[in-house]
């Protein structure tokens, strides 16, 4: 039996329980976000009622953010207005690109980087802003990757690097959360590394000394043809009328590979094409983006054009590629730095009207993380020095928790 990378990547958790289709996406967002708005409107009646009943009419009650408004004494809910699916995701992918800052910040590599922002979008798929605000998870989701990813990071010394106010007990709170959340699949698939292997096999191949599958032509032939690509920034599809020298070659390789690794770091992070793709098809529709005619050569040297494969992978990697350029950090590399400045001050501002409606509609059972895992700790620890009363509560409020859960997972297994 033949390995492959294909092969490998279908083994993956990543394409076992992470790989969907748009509707799928879609369809799981929208149920998370119904979820999550009927229990943050039960919690917030709740806590309204029993506030009213406590201090009276005329006294004010908490609503989700812990502020406290009038209330004559009334339970309704018609006055909260939660987060939408679309609203939810904006949100996410902000502090996607928050984690890009914290990382860079902290000093650590792009693959930290990328998979810590691939635990958030994989976490809020089934979770939501409302349930646990995003920037609890997020750092979380940063400490996590420095481990997932081989690096050694004390807890203490993370806090201290990820803002004022910031413990280790809160990064630790958590964890088990976000674990669960992640289905306990640490494991990311990145395109990085295929990237680089097709620059220097792009190189290989501009030196006269390409060795792998193509036809019956020679490395000089190949070479030959790649000297007379048209280049990427003509769309007459025409040759050029003198042969590219082999230092013009690696120029534009190396451009190529420039372009599509920021694309990668960029775009490919902050959309859903890790959802929807492989790594081998995200890191080839980057590169289609910055070169199209060097990577249909590099296309025609693995495949024929009369492949039924080759028509069907073209046609993935051009959707891909459709989907990576429409992300607003892609568009702005094709506008002027006003027209950059003044679209980006317009998102801004929407995004922090989304973040001001969030604090406004915030689970209140699930705000402080804190002490909801050391309410957890002591409920591991036995329920003998508690009243009936109470030991039932628990009871049936952990009975509550594995319900829902259930709704996501599905039940436990049978041994």
């Amino acid at each position: 039996m033949i390995v492959t990378e294909d092969s490998l990547f279908r083994s993956s958790t990543q394409f076992k329980h992470w790989s969907f289709t748009k509707p799928q996406l879609d369809a799981q967002r929208r149920t998370t976000n119904v979820l999550a708005t009927e229990r943050v409107k039960a919690n917030v009646a709740r806590l309204r009622a029993q506030r009213a009943e406590s201090d009276g009419p005329i006294s004010g009650v908490e609503t989700g953010s812990g502020t406290s408004t009038p209330n004559p004494g009334a339970a309704p809910t018609s006055d909260l207005a939660c987060l939408t699916a679309e609203e939810e995701l904006k949100i996410v992918d902000d502090f996607c690109e928050r984690a890009v800052k914290l990382g860079t910040h902290c000093g650590y590599n792009y693959n930290v980087i990328a998979t810590c922002i691939q635990y958030l979008r994989r976490f809020y798929l089934y979770n939501s802003p409302m349930t646990y605000h995003v920037q609890n998870i997020l750092r979380t989701s940063l400490f996590l990757a420095t481990k997932s990813e081989f690096l050694r990071e004390n807890v203490e010394n993370f806090a201290a690097n990820s803002g004022r106010n910031v413990t280790a007990e809160s990064v630790l709170a958590p964890e088990h959360l976000v674990m669960q959340g992640l289905r306990y699949n640490l494991d990311v698939r990145h395109p990085f590394r295929g990237l680089k292997g097709v620059h220097l096999e792009l190189t290989q191949i501009a030196h006269g000394k390409y060795d792998g599958p193509g036809d019956n032509s020679t490395s000089a032939d190949i070479q030959s043809r790649m000297q007379t690509l048209p280049s990427s920034t003509t769309n007459s599809g025409n040759p050029p009328r003198t042969k590219a020298t082999v230092a013009a070659l690696e120029a534009r390789i190396t451009n190529a590979y420039t372009h599509a690794s920021r694309t990668l770091k960029t775009a490919a992070q902050y959309t859903d094409v890790y959802f929807l793709y492989t790594p081998s098809q995200i890191m080839l529709s980057a590169h289609l983006l910055a070169d199209s005619p060097l990577t249909l050569f590099y296309l025609s040297l693995k495949l024929t054009s009369s492949s039924p494969i080759y028509a069907k992978l073209l046609s993935t990697l051009r959707a891909c590629a459709e989907l990576l350029s429409s992300h607003r950090l892609y568009v702005y590399t094709t506008l002027p730095q006003a027209e950059q400045d003044a679209r980006e001050a317009v998102h801004q501002a929407h995004v922090k009207a989304l973040i001001a409606k969030l604090k406004m509609c915030r689970d209140p059972d699930k705000v402080d993380l804190v002490k909801l895992n050391q309410a957890h700790k002591r409920d591991a620890v036995g329920e003998e020095g508690l009243d009936e009363h109470k030991a039932k509560k628990r009871k049936l409020a952990r009975e509550g928790y594995e319900k829902e859960s259930d709704a996501f997972w599905g039940p436990e297994l049978g041994k």
